[in-house]
């Protein structure tokens, strides 16, 4: 049965669009286990769209005729490196990647200019002596929902952002910034939720690029709990466009 669907502002990624993990979190909902994102468009914001299902578990995400994501149930391989301690991934958020310049500041994920208990504010550091590896540590703030958890869309929100920083991880393991008017744009998103991410306590995110093929980009993004129990794990695949 088809139902609508409509982002709010809120929820944005790039400026003019809704956040990528987000819409493939909202329409993965119901899907057990493991499930991939397959991203055709940018999701629109403040506009009726409708989500329909099939028998196989599939759901397509239509904005009018136009395809926006279709997500299924899917399993996939990851190997993830051992998560900092809370006290590294501390330290390292202190100093986010985009502590100069975020190119989307109002960014759901990781917009600095977003109010705790709004936006995620998760925000990713080198640790020391970890080279390619991002990570932060986040405390996911209570009043992002009333239950004591974070809901699915929230998680597959949680780890987009990281997966584009990640992106970004030279061979020298230095953050490459893209040109002026190029994206790295989620194409497809693998994402699987392993134990709750409760709010009101600390986890530990870590990113890191996986291999770059030209303007693709393969990488990694894990939530582990302070006491390194794997939570959620997500893989992207990122491609650069000029926009």
């Amino acid at each position: 049965m088809a139902e609508t669907v409509r982002f709010e502002r809120r929820f944005q990624g790039f400026t003019d669009g809704a956040l990528g993990g987000y819409a493939a979190g909202v329409a993965a909902r119901g899907i057990d286990g493991a499930a991939e994102a397959n991203l055709r468009a940018l999701p629109p914001l403040e506009r009726e769209l409708t989500l329909d299902g099939g028998d196989d578990g599939a759901r397509e995400l239509h904005d009018g005729d136009t395809l926006v994501l279709e997500v299924r149930p899917a399993e996939f391989e990851l190997e993830i490196p051992r998560a900092p301690s809370l006290d590294e991934a501390e330290t390292a958020g202190r100093h986010p990647v985009h502590d100069s310049e975020h190119p989307w500041p109002a960014c759901f994920t990781c917009g600095p200019d977003r109010e705790e208990g709004d936006g995620l504010r998760l925000f990713l550091g080198w640790p020391a002596g970890r080279e390619g590896v991002l990570t932060g540590a986040w405390t996911p703030d209570a009043r992002l929902t009333p239950e004591p958890e974070l809901p699915a869309e929230f998680v597959w929100a949680a780890l987009d952002c990281p997966t584009i920083w990640a992106a970004w991880v030279g061979e020298d393991g230095e953050i490459r910034v893209p040109e002026p008017g190029t994206f790295s744009v989620l194409a497809r998103y693998r994402l699987e939720r392993l134990a709750p991410v409760p709010t009101g306590e600390p986890a530990i995110v870590t990113a890191w690029p996986i291999s770059h093929d030209g303007r693709k980009h393969v990488t990694g993004a894990a939530i582990h709990s302070p006491d390194g129990n794997l939570l959620a794990r997500a893989e992207s695949l990122l491609i650069d466009v000029v926009r």
